[in-house]
């Protein structure tokens, strides 16, 4: 049996590069001796010790963290220790059970709007929404997505543009009267109940309407949809919504996006 392994058998061992041991050195988590020719030997203690390091490590311990507890290991800085680690795996668990929620919320989403009937004009009882938005004097078309980048790194704690909240951007209505159909005056995520927001879209009657395939085609949308709302005795009560229900982030295939066009809708005097 050798009493003593050179750097690169134990990183092998390890599956470690030496450099990794240099540095566990450097930080004074590993101590090994030096031979005549002055090479790093490393005992069975330190393999002792490296085992315990990478189950650390593994936790995402900082090295300094690490060294204290080397230095006054025992059975109660272990137990101690055991109770952060159970703490912490039941936090990675809630992690988990939270991101897998939101990847099935994703797929039913994916799933509802795939085969969604478009080109329909629909009126429909909305409740009253939620959100969180970013504003300017006008949005180009081309930047929206930008934009919503922007407001998901103000709310990252809960909004996410690759998640399962609704995402979408408001018409500059200004834009509209001029014959402008690219500008929007803001963007915004619906949140969940219990979330912060900033302001909320009010409950009523909106009329909506899908469509497939690229966002050069809304002029022609939201004419249809505006003359629906017209002829069933409606008038815009609010500026023009859209809401991206599957785009970019889910699909090359600009055929399949859908969004949906809603717009805030009140009897016509």
């Amino acid at each position: 049996m050798k009493e003593y392994y050179p750097i690169h058998e134990l990183a092998k061992l390890f599956d470690l590069c030496p450099d990794t041991l240099r540095y566990y050195e450097e930080k004074g988590l590993l101590h090994p001796t030096r031979g005549e020719n002055r090479y790093r030997r490393y005992g069975i203690q330190d393999i002792c010790t490296l085992n315990i390091i990478r189950a650390l490590r593994a936790l995402d311990l900082p090295t300094g963290e690490i060294r204290g507890y080397l230095e006054r290991r025992s059975v109660g800085e272990t137990l101690e220790l055991l109770g952060r680690e159970e703490a912490l795996l039941r936090r990675r668990m809630a992690e988990l059970e939270s991101a897998c929620r939101e990847a099935e919320e994703r797929r039913r989403r994916l799933e509802r709007y795939r085969d969604v009937e478009a080109g329909q004009v629909e009126l429909v009882e909305e409740p009253e929404r939620p959100y969180v938005f970013l504003e300017k004097d006008f949005i180009l078309e081309k930047e929206v997505d930008f934009q919503l980048k922007r407001l998901e790194q103000r709310h990252q704690d809960y909004i996410q543009v690759i998640g399962s909240q609704c995402m979408g951007a408001a018409l500059d209505g200004e834009s509209l009267k001029q014959g402008i159909y690219n500008h929007f005056s803001r963007v915004f995520f619906l949140t969940k109940p219990g979330l912060p927001f900033d302001d909320t879209l009010p409950a009523g009657t909106y009329a909506r309407l899908y469509y497939r395939g690229a966002y050069d085609r809304l002029k022609e949308h939201l004419g249809i949809l505006l003359a629906g709302v017209e002829g069933a005795g409606y008038r815009p009560a609010g500026a023009p919504l859209e809401l991206y229900c599957i785009d970019a982030h889910d699909t090359n295939r600009e055929e399949e996006y859908v969004t949906e066009l809603q717009v805030w809708v009140t009897a016509a005097v």
